[in-house]
């Protein structure tokens, strides 16, 4: 998998290395509660597992670690799509997720590192539409995808791995149209 360099940021394969910097990053219950699929506590087993099914990823997937361009080595977080497990979707719709270390929100991160991996997406692949969707809860993550060109479609729920509970959520899509639209 090739990396991205974006202004500030570079999003490079994730690596075997980065496992103890995810463990300390996401092994917050302010992380784990905004996210669908990332438990908490968080721990090495728990980062090891990704890590391996990082490398088990389909064609259509991809995962990359988000650092800082002036220290690569250094994971601040982790963004990538792929299709969704346990669902029906066709090829050529996939999920999109990411997310940032608490000291590192606020800061235009999100956003840049989601633009530079939807451009990745929809330019080296077959991939119409790629869906999301954020917790209520977080709405600043919601900016973040319409700041990416994703449309809102609506309220559903999401079970949250992190709080053990059930909560209201955001779909938001981005088509591969709308996006060659935003391109200009």
């Amino acid at each position: 998998m090739n990396q991205i360099e974006t202004e500030r940021l570079l999003l490079r394969p994730m690596r075997e290395t980065d496992a103890p910097r995810l463990v300390k990053l996401a092994n917050r219950p302010e992380i784990a509660h905004m996210l669908a699929t990332m438990p908490h506590p968080y721990s090495l087993s728990d980062a090891e597992d990704f890590l391996d099914n990082v490398r088990k990823l389909p064609s259509n997937a991809a995962n990359f670690a988000i650092t800082l361009k002036d220290a690569p080595d250094t994971l601040i977080g982790g963004t990538g799509y792929g299709p969704a497990s346990g669902t029906d979707k066709p090829p050529h719709e996939i999920d999109f997720g990411y997310w940032l270390g608490l000291e590192y929100w606020g800061k235009g991160y999100a956003t840049e590192a989601a633009k530079a991996v939807i451009r990745h997406a929809f330019e080296v692949s077959s991939i119409e539409q790629i869906d999301t969707e954020h917790l209520t809860v977080n709405p600043a993550s919601g900016r973040v995808l319409a700041k990416a060109g994703f449309v809102d479609k609506g309220e559903r729920t999401c079970y949250s791995q992190g709080s053990g509970q059930t909560r209201p959520s955001r779909k938001m899509v981005l088509s591969k149209a709308r996006y060659q639209e935003r391109k200009g």
